[in-house]
């Protein structure tokens, strides 16, 4: 039991990985991670700084909390790190497709 902690009567692993949560689990916080950070894009139109990382990575440990999703902050912190060039991509891809048929509807209306 060197890894563990008890806390409120249950006993928590200290270094549970991304891994070893459920599939579930890993899907849930990961939607949580992309909405936040999609809707932080699509309302600023830029990527988030270093500290709005921070406050989009609280917002969404607050939501683990609600969920009794027992894993480490930086455990997080390190999916969402690792994802956030693939999700500014896609959004942006999205905004690039959406810009032209709008452009091309402003012309045709010439």
């Amino acid at each position: 039991m060197k890894n563990h902690i008890k806390v409120n009567g249950q006993i928590r692993q200290t270094n549970k990985k991304w891994s070893h949560l459920r599939q579930q689990q890993r899907e849930r916080i990961s939607n949580w991670l992309r909405w936040e950070y999609t809707k932080f894009v699509q309302v600023n139109h830029r990527r988030p700084k270093k500290y709005e990382h921070d406050e989009i990575l609280s917002e969404v440990m607050d939501r683990i909390e609600e969920r009794e999703i027992w894993i480490p902050y930086g455990e997080v912190k390190r999916y969402y790190l690792s994802k956030i060039g693939k999700w500014f991509q896609k959004t942006e891809s999205e905004r690039e497709t959406q810009t032209p048929s709008n452009e091309e509807q402003h012309t045709l209306e010439k």
